[in-house]
């Protein structure tokens, strides 16, 4: 096999411990895999065909196992030249780990409430006749649209993510213009996924676009209904989000942004949720100029009653998110700034695991680990599982704390990142939930499967390279 990205190698990926280059959800176009990430799939399945052949399994079967996500680990560091083991080692491994299930079981055990706060789907009802839409589920090019809308939507959600992944809490996040997802399919959601476990699962945010007009379909006038009838508990908005006349705007724009936050803090809420980062090439108007960050500091000092929490943590693909650690060292002091990582972990991770402890360490040297919050960007990512475990076992290494000055990853600071400042933002009893959900439905449906790794596909649901992306949107619009 050579260092390309071919179709036959896209319909491995299912079989792969986890996505080896960046997935997008649609609204922006991923860089093309590296060459150390096409070398990465290469060797781990080459790694995984040795391994396997000892166990007597196939190499299919032995990447779903820990084994086979720690021999990926391991190629990971040899490629991206990490130690393996020491004190510069962030995602540590051992050779016994990437040859015997058993032994690569502990890299999994360490349990943590896990609220996830960016979830997405299709409404299949309003939106499912958009044929483009079908392209988010490009792996299966020999489906019908229909049946690829399917996986796009609510029941396919609900499995990917709380059967087949530690979620207990998940956040049902808006989107651009209510497209493909619109607030009262958020709630139906929500309902759904809480009927269905018996326990509260699922919270929703409120879709706000300021721009829009007061008839139109989410403008700051129709918050009061999102909260008091839908009972949506924050806000979620896109600065990049234009028109015509208006390519987008500002956090700090006292006349368009401000009256958001009036009416939230009228209405009880405290929670302002701001797409930052990952600009879009499709045709939701974002531009990359109002996805930058600089208008936060004065929208949180005008604001200290308000938590303003940059999705994405102002993360470019290719760039980094450097702009939005600038930004938070103005910010420092503050109580009110939270950097959510949704799909910024994970492409930094696949871009080496290095930079995934980079990304996160300048982020809790300037507002600690007790500010930043989990969210995976899922369903277009498959299972959030593997991000939950890549969370797990990556480490600030002795080295990076020495020369960067990043506080040490600790279990106490996993636990904050992957819930519990969610948790506390959301008004979420700890506690409380995890009684609840200790033998609810879902639990049991869970086991009743066998386990979340015995029902996980491991597909992915979102295009990997710009050419696929608009080779998909081409074929999709006919």
């Amino acid at each position: 096999m050579n260092d390309n990205i071919e179709t036959e190698d896209l319909e491995l990926i299912p079989w792969l411990p986890f996505p080896l280059a960046p997935v997008s959800n649609g609204e922006w176009s991923p860089l093309p895999p590296t060459p150390e990430q096409k070398k990465v799939m290469r060797l781990v399945q080459e790694e995984a065909d040795v391994r396997a052949k000892k166990l007597g399994m196939s190499r299919r079967d032995f990447l779903r196992t820990a084994a086979g996500t720690a021999t990926a680990y391991m190629v990971m560091n040899q490629v991206h030249g990490l130690a393996h083991a020491g004190d510069s080692s962030v995602l540590p491994v051992t050779m016994e780990q990437t040859q015997d299930p058993a032994a690569a079981a502990g890299l999994f055990d360490a349990e943590y409430f896990v609220m996830d706060v960016q979830l997405h789907h299709v409404d299949l009802e309003t939106f499912g006749n958009i044929r483009a839409l079908a392209t988010l589920r490009f792996l299966e090019g020999n489906l019908s649209v229909e049946e690829r809308m399917q996986n796009l939507g609510q029941a396919n959600m609900i499995k990917e993510v709380w059967v087949d992944s530690e979620t207990a809490v998940g956040v049902i996040s808006g989107v651009p213009d209510g497209v493909p997802m619109g607030p009262d399919v958020m709630a139906e959601t929500r309902d759904m996924v809480n009927r269905l476990s018996g326990s509260k699962r699922a919270l929703i945010q409120a879709m706000i676009d300021p721009l829009d007009p007061p008839d139109g379909n989410l403008p700051v006038e129709s918050l009061e209904r999102q909260v008091k009838e839908l009972g949506a508990v924050g806000v979620k908005t896109y600065t990049g989000n234009g028109r015509d006349d208006r390519p987008g705007w500002w956090l700090d724009d006292e006349d368009t942004a401000y009256p958001i936050y009036e009416e939230a803090e009228r209405l009880g809420l405290s929670v302002i949720n701001v797409h930052k980062g990952f600009p879009s090439i499709s045709n939701l108007d974002m531009t990359g100029e109002f996805v930058r960050s600089r208008d936060i500091p004065k929208a949180a000092r005008d604001w200290p009653r308000l938590n303003f929490v940059a999705y994405h943590s102002g993360y470019f693909p290719g760039e980094g998110n450097q702009e939005f650690v600038d930004v938070l060292k103005q910010v420092r002091g503050r109580d009110n700034v939270y950097a959510e990582i949704g799909s910024a972990f994970a492409v930094a991770f696949l871009a080496g695991p290095d930079q995934a402890a980079h990304l996160i360490g300048a982020m809790a040297k300037e507002i600690g680990y007790d500010h930043i919050i989990w969210g995976t960007d899922s369903i277009w990512w498959g299972s959030p599982q593997f991000q939950i475990n890549n969370l797990k076992n990556l480490q600030i290494s002795p080295q990076m704390q020495e020369e960067f000055g990043y506080p040490p990853l600790t279990d106490e600071a996993k636990a904050q990142i992957l819930g519990l400042n969610a948790a506390r933002l959301y008004r979420v009893d700890v506690n409380e939930t995890r009684n609840e959900i200790q033998a609810d439905n879902i639990a049991r449906i869970r086991e009743d499967l066998g386990g979340m790794e015995n029902s996980r596909t491991h597909y992915v649901y979102g295009p990997r390279t710009r050419r696929e992306f608009l080779q998909y949107l081409k074929r999709a619009n006919g």
